[in-house]
């Protein structure tokens, strides 16, 4: 809901493009905002706009950008995600009230995309004494709806818990003056209710439904159905190093399991007509020109997994080594395109002698994490349909934390996220390097190799990459002037105020 009453320092478009919004012009090494200190940190200087204003007519400082760097450094002072800010941040100094200085322990290229200051979040004047009284702002009455104030086209009137949420135009707010007076969003979480809502003429636009539902809603008069790329890709996660099926530690045999499936086929049949299948978990803006992808090749599969000594020694069809038979834990959430997924990866896999335990469950069990027992961290699965956001704007993967050897999740590292045991100390170093180094050309180069390395493992193999799906009523809304919406959940209807009705 943030964007409708709340925007921040900067943001990017659907081609991933920054742009500034609460300060003069985004930093960077060109405008002379970003510079290297002399231990090699990097250092980046803010400029809010002059006259900003939030919603309840308070004028906007750099007071409002520290107590979000103060939340963001302290954890006993308010619950929420900090990310890898209190790891890589040093320094916060205020220099006026339009201009503050952000300095990082160590070289920093993602400055513009991770870890950078945020001054749209927390309305000091509202947080402030509050955090001051009770030393934690948690139970704070924003939170519940109540003298919600923010930095928007739109101000926070209504919150109808588990119903709706009504905005009205904000008469504060610099920017495009919205068209529309009032939008309420409604909560529905069934999938068939929201269709039949929008055809019903109860809402006038869907959102984020999934790709098996595009034809229902194209099916409805005086809709506009479109999509924006994602960065969710829908992709076999294979466990060959936290205690998966003893054949997924060959990389051939996971060279052959993927040789077996027809996975361009499958995209254009269970997603639609020209769907890609990625090449790699990193966004496409940053793969080599020279990286490829496993094609279907029903012979080579059986080849490797000939050459590899699984072969069926019993006749009943499946292939066996050593008195263990290869039958696969496949897992995946209870959405219907993955578990449609699961059935014909099935019959495809059954052919070659490999056979699978199909494992549908909720998300919440298959994400739960390691000390909740959760399919993925626990290691408790051979093979996995789901889908990890990469970055929309950095080539930068994390090592080690979700790839690297040192993130496999254990009883001394409960807080690792590698639960599929990917190992390779050649992507650890690449990615570690590609995390520090600043000079653009040599960066990507640097990500180019990282990418390479991160493939050749071959654990993780892409089905798809999730667009984000709009279905619009026409006659309410000007589908031409919706198109540049956001790409992520945190910039989703990043310009609302400039859609518009009909002509």
């Amino acid at each position: 809901m943030t964007n409708f009453y709340g925007r921040d320092v900067w943001n990017w478009d659907v081609n991933r493009q920054i742009y500034p919004e609460m300060v003069e012009e985004v930093p960077t090494v060109a405008n002379g905002m970003v510079t290297t200190l002399e231990n090699g940190a990097t250092q980046v200087t803010y400029k809010l706009r002059e006259g900003m204003v939030w919603s309840d007519g308070t004028p906007i400082t750099t007071d409002d950008c520290l107590l979000t760097h103060e939340l963001m450094m302290d954890p006993t002072k308010a619950t929420f995600q900090r990310g890898t800010y209190p790891e890589v941040v040093e320094s916060f100094e205020v220099v006026d009230d339009t201009t503050f200085v952000l300095t990082y322990n160590a070289p920093w290229p993602d400055f513009q995309s991770d870890s950078y200051a945020t001054c749209g979040t927390f309305p000091a004047h509202i947080f402030r004494p509050i955090l001051e009284a009770e030393g934690n702002i948690d139970n704070a009455p924003f939170w519940s709806g109540q003298g919600v104030v923010g930095y928007g086209p739109y101000v926070f009137t209504e919150w109808i818990v588990g119903e709706s949420v009504r905005f009205e135009a904000n008469p504060l707010w610099d920017g495009q003056a919205p068209a529309f007076s009032t939008v309420i969003l409604r909560m529905i979480t069934d999938t068939a209710q929201m269709q039949n809502a929008l055809e019903a003429g109860e809402i006038d636009v869907a959102f984020n439904f999934s790709d098996d539902l595009v034809p229902g809603y194209q099916a409805i008069e005086n809709t506009e159905v479109f999509s924006t790329p994602g960065v969710f890709g829908d992709a076999i996660w294979m466990n060959y190093g936290n205690g998966g099926h003893p054949a997924l530690a060959d990389k051939n045999v996971r060279i052959a399991i993927i040789s077996a499936i027809d996975r361009k086929t499958l995209a254009e049949q269970l997603v639609g007509p020209g769907t890609e299948v990625p090449k790699a978990w990193h966004s496409s803006a940053f793969w080599p020109d020279d990286l490829g992808i496993v094609e279907y090749n029903v012979d080579e599969a059986n080849r490797l997994l000939d050459e590899a000594g699984w072969v069926d020694t019993n006749g009943d069809g499946i292939r066996d080594k050593d008195g263990v038979e290869m039958i696969l834990r496949f897992f995946t959430t209870d959405r219907q395109i993955r578990m449609d997924y699961q059935v014909a990866i099935q019959d495809y896999l059954s052919k070659v002698g490999i056979a699978t335990q199909l494992l549908p469950v909720p998300a919440t069990i298959l994400f739960a994490d390691y000390l909740e027992r959760g399919i993925l961290d626990t290691g408790d699965f051979d093979m996995a349909i789901f889908a990890l956001s990469s970055g929309a704007l950095s080539p930068f993967a994390g090592a080690p934390d979700w790839f690297g050897c040192d993130g496999i999740p254990t009883p001394e590292n409960p807080n690792g996220n590698n639960g599929w045991g990917s190992c390779s100390p050649e992507f650890d170093a690449l990615d570690l390097e590609v995390g520090t180094t600043v000079d653009p050309e040599a960066r990507l180069a640097i990500a180019g190799e990282a990418i390479k390395a991160f493939v050749n493992e071959q654990f993780w193999h892409g089905l798809y990459l999730r667009p984000t799906w709009y279905a619009i009523n026409t006659t309410v809304v000007d589908p031409a002037t919706a198109k540049d919406v956001g790409t992520l959940s945190s910039n989703y209807f990043n310009k609302i105020e400039y859609w518009a009705p009909p002509s």
